[in-house]
């Protein structure tokens, strides 16, 4: 099950930061079923879930996952939040919105954390170039 550890806390949080969406998850797990016959009952049990209920996935998911993100898990999801941006699919408010909840929701290393949190009182103050600069920043995560 270690094997699918990453990719489900990876899909997990996504899920909860609404930056994939379960169809998505159950595309994911039928590959991986298909792929690996010993696949783990929790893997079989998240391809059979209604792709409507986030709650139900998110759990499935946590069972292959448990608790915490790694910080190659938290890039990824910071991959996604930059391409959604990018493509124009998610605002820059609602990128702010986004990078407040996976302070919140997500265990990120203190580095990480402060960052994000210095974006967040640079643009909360009005700071000249606190947008450009968050932009910037979150372009190594293409």
């Amino acid at each position: 099950m270690a094997v699918y550890r990453d990719e489900a806390a990876f899909r997990r949080a996504a899920l909860l930061l609404g930056l994939m969406r379960g169809d998505d998850v159950l595309r994911w797990a039928d590959e991986a079923i298909a792929q690996d016959a010993s696949a783990p009952e929790a893997l079989i049990e998240l391809s059979t879930t209604d792709p409507g209920d986030l709650t139900a996935l998110r759990l499935r998911l946590f069972e292959l996952s448990g608790e915490g993100e790694s910080a190659e898990v938290v890039a990824r999801v910071l991959g996604l939040v930059q391409r959604d941006l990018a493509s124009g699919r998610r605002s820059f408010d609602d990128t702010r919105t986004v990078l407040k909840q996976l302070r919140a929701f997500l265990k990120l290393n203190r580095d990480l954390n402060e960052q994000l949190k210095a974006f967040g009182v640079d643009l909360g103050l009005g700071r000249d170039g606190a947008e450009q600069r968050l932009r910037d920043w979150l372009r190594q995560y293409e």
